[in-house]
C-alpha cells in the first residue's frame, strides 16, 4: 500500500550489477520488538493501522496495543523495532500515517480528551515532537468527518480521506477529505460519495481507492454515492493543490455488472515507476449485506504503459471470498506483494498469514507464514522499501520480515532518539468573554435620597484567618502549560485567570481542594500569552489592605498579593 522513495529505486539499480553469487535468497523471518518491561518474552503488538516506510531504515508501524503494548507508534531504525510514541495511536482500522519528510510526519488519530471518535483527529510530528493537534468538537460549524486514509506531497501538500459525509449545513456532500496547505486545514467534499479505502500520491497526482458504499453497522460512513451509468469508479485522482477529482477507469476481465456492484478497492501502491490497486468482494454497499455475504475474487489492477488493465488471475488459487487487503509494490520489479485473507480469516489473531506475491501478467505465488509452527494472525499491512526487502504485520501485531541477511546500519536521526509521550490538548477548554465585565462601579447611579448616619458597629474582636494559599511557585514547560504549585492550609476552592491587557485569555475553573500541596495547570498561546495571572477564590472573604504591599519583598499579579512564601488572594466579585 506504501509508496518507497528514490532511494529505494536507485538501490534497485544498483542491486541489479551485483554478481547473483554476492546476494543471499531473501527469507522470511520474525522480527519483534524487545519485549516490554515485565514480560519475560515477545509480546504481539496489537492490530496495526498502518505500516510505512520513508528509507529503508525509516519506517513506522502504529498499532492499536493490548494489555501489554500501549496503542501508539513503533519505529525502525535499520536494526530493531522500538516504541516510538504512546500518544496519537487509534484503532486498527483508522489509524493511518503519511510521511511529509525525512523527520515529519502525520497520523490519523483519536481527539484528545474530553473528545472522543476514531479517525476524528490528527497528529503532526516533526523533528521528535508532536507540533500540532487538530480536532473539532461536537455542533462545530465545519466539522471533521471520520478519516481512513492519508498522503503527502512534501510538507505543505497532504490529504486525508474518510467516510462519505457531508457538512453541517448539508450543502456540501461526498466523500470528506482534509487538506494541509502547509499552514492550515480545510475541509473538501468529493461529490461522488464513494468512501476513500486508501489514499496515495504517485508521482504527478494523489490516487484514492474507493468502497462500493456504507459498511454494515457503520452509521458514521453514510451512503451518499450516486449511481453511475458504467459501474461503481473505484479510483478517483485529482492533481497537487487541487481539488478537480476525476474518475480513473480500468479494463475489467470478464465481468458483468453485476460483478461490479460487488467488487471494490481497498489499497493502492506507488514504488516510482508501477501503480499497483487491489481489493475483492465488496465489504460495504448491497452486496455485503447478507448472510453469508455475496463472494467475490480477489481483485488486482496495474498500471501499465497502455493504461489501467486489470490482472487476470488464476482463481483456482485463492479462496471464493478471499480479499487482497493491502498491497505494496516492490522497488527494481514490475512485482508487488499483496496480504490476502479470506472472510473468515481476516479478524483471526492464530491463522497462518497469506502473503501473495503478484507478477505483472496474474501470475501469483502464494506464501503461508509462518513457514513453521502455529499461526500468528491474518496478513493486515505489507511494505517493501527496498529492493528484495518487504514486511508484513499481521492482525495480531507480529511483524514479519523478508530479507536476505545483509546488516543495515541504525539510524541515529536525534527525531526518532526518544520516546514521545506529550501531546498537545487542542480539546483543552479555552474560556475568553466575548464581552466586559458587567459595570458595577455605580458611576451614573442617582445620589441617596438623604444621608443616612453611619451607625458605629458593636466592638468586636476578629482573629485574623490564616492564608489560604502558601508556597506559591510557578514554572511553564516547554510545551507552554504553566504549571502554579501551592500549600492549601483548609478546605477552599481555587480558580486561575490569565489576563493580558486587561482581557481574560485563559481560566482554571474554581474547583475544590483540600489541605496539602497542590498545583493547577493552564495551557498558555505564545499569541495571546498573559502579562498577569489571579487566583480566584470564591469561598474567601475580602482581607484588609495589607501594609506591605507594594514593598520590595512583595509581588502584585492581578487581584494576588504575594510576601515572602504566602499568598493573600482577594475575591473577584
Amino acid at each position: 500500500m506504501r509508496r518507497s522513495r528514490d532511494i529505494a529505486a536507485a538501490l534497485a539499480g544498483l542491486a541489479l550489477l551485483l554478481p547473483a553469487a554476492a546476494q543471499a535468497e531473501p527469507t522470511w523471518r520474525l522480527e519483534q520488538p524487545a519485549p516490554p518491561a515485565g514480560a519475560p518474552f515477545k509480546v504481539p503488538l496489537g492490530a496495526p493501522g498502518d505500516l510505512d516506510f520513508y528509507a529503508p531504515d525509516r519506517g513506522l508501524l502504529s498499532v492499536e496495543g493490548n494489555g501489554a503494548v500501549p496503542r501508539g507508534l513503533f519505529f525502525y531504525d535499520g536494526v530493531e523495532w522500538r516504541q516510538l510514541s504512546t500518544v496519537c495511536g487509534g484503532s486498527g482500522d483508522t489509524s493511518r500515517i503519511a510521511w511529509a519528510g525525512p523527520d515529519e510526519f502525520w497520523v490519523v488519530t483519536e481527539p484528545s480528551r474530553p473528545r472522543a471518535g476514531q479517525g476524528l483527529a490528527l497528529c503532526r510530528f516533526r523533528g521528535g515532537v508532536v507540533v500540532g493537534s487538530f480536532s473539532t468538537a461536537d455542533g462545530a460549524a465545519d466539522p471533521f468527518r471520520q478519516m481512513t486514509s492519508a498522503a503527502c506531497n512534501g510538507p505543505d501538500d497532504c490529504w486525508f480521506g474518510g467516510s462519505g459525509s457531508q457538512d453541517a449545513t448539508g450543502q456540501r456532500v461526498g466523500a470528506f477529505f482534509l487538506h494541509w496547505d502547509g499552514a492550515d486545514l480545510r475541509t473538501v467534499y468529493d461529490p461522488q460519495g464513494r468512501g476513500v479505502s486508501d489514499l496515495e500520491w504517485v508521482g504527478d497526482r494523489f490516487l484514492s481507492s474507493r468502497l462500493v458504499g456504507r459498511r454494515p453497522g457503520d452509521p458514521a460512513s453514510a451512503d451518499l454515492a450516486a449511481p453511475e451509468p458504467f459501474g461503481p469508479r473505484l479510483l478517483r485522482s485529482f492533481g497537487p493543490g487541487r481539488t478537480g477529482f476525476r474518475n480513473e477507469s480500468y479494463a475489467t476481465v470478464g465481468a458483468t455488472p453485476a460483478d461490479a456492484e460487488g467488487r471494490e478497492l481497498l489499497a493502492v501502491s506507488h514504488d516510482g515507476d508501477d501503480v499497483w490497486a487491489v481489493g475483492g468482494g465488496a465489504t460495504s454497499g448491497p452486496a455485503s449485506v447478507g448472510d453469508p455475504p455475496s463472494a467475490r475474487p480477489p481483485l488486482a489492477v496495474r498500471l501499465a504503459p497502455a493504461g489501467w488493465q486489470e490482472l487476470p488471475l488464476d482463481q483456482a488459487l485463492f479462496e471464493p471470498d478471499e480479499l487482497f487487503l493491502d498491497v505494496a509494490s516492490r522497488p527494481g520489479s514490475p512485482d508487488a506483494l499483496v496480504a490476502a485473507a479470506t472472510a473468515a480469516e481476516r479478524s483471526q489473531t492464530t491463522a497462518k498469514a497469506r502473503v501473495v506475491t503478484l507478477r505483472a501478467d496474474g501470475g501469483a505465488e502464494i506464501t503461508r507464514l509462518p513457514v513453521a509452527g502455529s499461526g500468528r494472525g491474518a496478513a493486515a499491512r505489507v511494505a517493501c522499501p527496498a529492493v528484495d526487502e518487504c514486511w508484513m504485520v499481521t492482525v495480531a501485531g507480529w511483524i514479519f520480515h523478508l530479507t536476505d541477511g545483509a546488516p543495515r546500519a541504525r539510524n541515529t536521526d536525534p527525531a526518532f532518539a526518544s520516546r514521545i509521550d506529550q501531546r498537545p490538548n487542542e480539546a483543552a477548554e479555552q474560556f475568553v468573554p466575548d464581552a466586559p465585565p458587567v459595570d458595577d462601579s455605580q458611576l451614573f447611579a442617582p445620589p441617596p435620597a438623604e444621608a443616612v448616619q453611619p451607625v458605629a458597629p458593636p466592638t468586636t474582636v476578629v482573629q485574623a484567618a490564616k492564608p489560604l494559599l502558601q508556597r506559591v511557585r510557578s514554572r511553564v514547560t516547554r510545551k507552554l502549560v504553566l504549571i502554579v504549585s501551592f500549600r492549601v492550609t483548609r478546605t477552599g476552592r481555587v480558580g486561575l485567570v490569565a489576563t493580558r491587557r486587561g482581557k481574560v485569555v485563559g481560566r482554571v475553573k474554581a474547583r475544590t481542594l483540600r489541605p496539602g500541596n497542590r498545583s493547577l495547570r493552564l495551557q498558555l498561546s505564545r499569541r495571546r500569552y498573559p502579562t498577569k495571572l489571579a487566583f480566584v477564590t470564591p469561598d474567601e472573604s475580602r482581607p484588609a489592605p495589607d501594609a506591605s504591599t507594594g514593598g520590595d519583598d512583595t509581588v502584585t499579579t492581578g487581584d494576588t498579593v504575594t510576601t515572602g512564601d504566602t499568598v493573600t488572594t482577594r475575591r473577584i466579585p
